[in-house]
This record gives C-alpha cells, structure tokens and sequence, in this order.
C-alpha cells in the first residue's frame, strides 16, 4: 500500500537526518533556508500589508478607524526595519530570527489593535489565522525552533490578556494548541521531505565535479575551490603535483582503448586510496591528473608522489605494466602560476628520462 511506503520513506529519511553530524545539519538547514527564504521574506511582507487591511474589519466593530490605526500601522516600522537588516544576514540562523521576529511583530500589533476592539470575542479568529504566519516562516527553520515560536505565541496571548480581558480565552487556547502542535508536526515532515530533495542535489552536484571513468574529480571542481585565483580556505602548507601516464597513447594503441580505460580507472581508485581525505585528486584532461595537498610542504609532497610512482612501476594488478611521471611545486597563492609550474616540472620529468619525479 502507498501509505505503509510512503511510512517507511519517511522512517528512512528520519534514521538518514538522526545520522547527520552538527556540521551536516548546519549545511542542511542553510540549504533550506537559501532554498525557502525568498518564498517566506515575500509572504512575510505581503502578511504585514494584509494584516493592515484588518482596519476594516475594526471599522465593524468600534464604528470608527481611529482607535486602532496606529496599532495597524506600526507593523511598517518593524517591517522596513526587516528589509534592511534582511539585507546583511546570510546565517541561516539569524535570517530565522529576523523571520520570526517580524511574523510576531504582526501578533503584537494585531494584539495591541485588539486592546482598542470594543468587541474582542473575535481574537480567537484572528489568532488562528496568525498560524499561517508561523506556517510560512517553518519553512526556512528548524521544527525546535517552530515549536518554540507556537509556545511564545501562547505566552503572548495570556500576558496580553491581562490587559485586553479576552472574553473566550478559554475557546482561544483550545485552538490554539492543537493547531501549534499541527503546524509543528507539519514542519518536522517538510524537513524530511527537503531531506530528500536535499540528498538528490547533493548527488547531482558531486556528479557534475567527479569523473565518471576514474571516479575522481574533474576540472569542474576547480571552479568550486578556486576563487579569483586562489584557492578557497587555503591553509599552507599546501602542495600541488601534476602526474600524466608514459606512454598513455602506446597503450592505447597496442591493447585498445578498454584497456586504456581500465589503466585511467586503476590509477584512479589508486590515488585516491593513497592520498589523503582532505586532498583533492583531480582529472585534469586524458591521462593527467592533479592531486592538492593540503597541510602538506613540497618535501613531504614529493616524497608521498616518489614512493606512489615505485608502486605504480612495481605493481602486478595493473590492466598493462606502466609508469608515472610527476611533476610538484608549492603552492604560492596564486593557482594559475602554480598550474604553469607543476606543469613545467611534470613536462621536465618526461623529457629527461620519465618515470621521475621533479620539484620546481
């Protein structure tokens, strides 16, 4: 049945969000927040605006405007006030915060209106119409901190009703829970199903920067760490070697290009078992291939990059017997004369002999 399958996707994305660490829920709730906050910024202003139109309505009940034009209107102080800080905020946190801050901006002022209501049995309408508010704002927060907002907004309502007397508090709050509990339970299932949405992005991102042969990254990836020509949180040391397989068009020529293709994917699934976690191993184009080493000096670098290089030559499970060259350089902050660097030791390496490894 659809139901029990939809359960247990849901019970599968539950054990998938309880796996994530603290740095993993940072990035997943930054997701949701870039991927949301425009929706939640835009009904959070076109709610402050509608919530002015209620003056309307208390035309109705006091027979009069003034009473409660101030109160209806004060929401455009907190509101421009939102649209200039909204402007500097990039933590999802903090654009929450700000998210919330002016949905309760929009229950204070409608509850300051209420003071001037001459009949108030209506509130309890008013304030589960509010709910859409905290409805909206959910999308771009954490269900604790939905819970949180619904739990204020009750606080709200009685200390509020020291002063306004609602003549339904009881009704009021009957509503008022269940419907914060719904509109809680509704949020913790949209962050599941973002988690969904979430893990099929992560999947196609990495797609676009891995090498589908080698399974190693490609040079898409360098438009992701390199920015204005240095490398993003670069902490030095960091090396940068250029390896390139001798002979790589012999080996296509005499075996086939299977065979070239399965040399292109041991030495792949190689680099990446001998390098660290923390570096990256790219396929820079045909049978090249860059490795970034981070918190690596270039003697260390091109000691890991000699001893790699003898076991390539004294491998038996290579598809055909082969060597490397390689070339290594430091990093100097700027990529691009790096690049031409290692690449001008790597292009040492092969016209002096190959099978080497040279440092410039």
């Amino acid at each position: 049945m659809k139901i029990i399958e939809n359960a247990k996707a849901l019970w599968n994305l539950f054990k998938d969000y309880r796996s994530m660490n603290d740095d993993d829920l940072a990035d997943f709730y930054q997701s949701k927040c870039d991927y949301y906050q425009n929706y939640v910024a835009i009904s959070l202003v076109v709610g402050a605006f509608v919530s002015i139109t209620y003056i309307f309505s208390d035309y109705l009940l006091n027979g009069t405007y003034l009473p409660t034009l101030i109160p209806r209107f004060s929401i455009l102080v907190a509101l421009a006030l939102f649209l200039v800080l909204i402007n500097f905020v990039r933590d999802s946190k903090l654009i929450t915060f700000l998210d919330f801050a002016l949905a309760h901006c929009i229950v204070l002022a409608t509850m300051w209106a209420i003071y001037h209501l001459e009949i108030k049995v209506h509130a309890s309408e008013g304030f589960i119409i509010m709910n859409v508010v905290f409805l909206t704002v959910g999308f771009v927060s954490r269900p604790r901190y939905t819970f949180l907002s619904s739990v204020i907004f009750i606080l709200e309502i009685l200390i509020t009703n020291t002063f306004n007397h609602y003549p339904n508090l009881d009704i009021i709050l009957a509503l008022q829970i269940p419907v914060g509990l719904a509109v809680v339970c509704s949020h913790i299932l949209l962050t599941l199903y973002y988690l969904d949405h979430y893990r099929v992005r992560q999947k196609l991102e990495l797609a676009m920067v891995t090498d589908p042969l080698t399974q190693v990254y490609n040079r898409h990836l360098l438009e992701k760490i390199v920015t204005k020509n240095a490398l993003i949180d670069a902490q030095e040391p960091i090396a940068i070697a250029m390896l390139d397989i001798d002979y790589f068009k012999q080996v296509n020529d005499e075996h086939g290009h299977y065979t070239g293709d399965l040399t292109l994917l041991y030495i792949g699934k190689k680099l990446s078992t001998e390098t660290h976690g923390d570096d990256y191993v790219i396929r820079f184009g045909g049978e090249e291939f860059i490795i970034i080493f981070k918190n690596c000096d270039v003697n260390n670098a091109c000691a890991r990059m000699e001893q790699f290089r003898r076991d390539i030559e004294a491998a038996t499970d290579t598809p055909v017997p082969f060597t490397v060259s390689v070339g290594v350089s430091k990093y100097t902050g700027d990529f691009a004369k790096t690049i031409q660097n290692v690449d001008s030791a790597l292009y040492k390496a092969k016209n002096t002999g190959r099978n080497k490894v040279v440092v410039v």
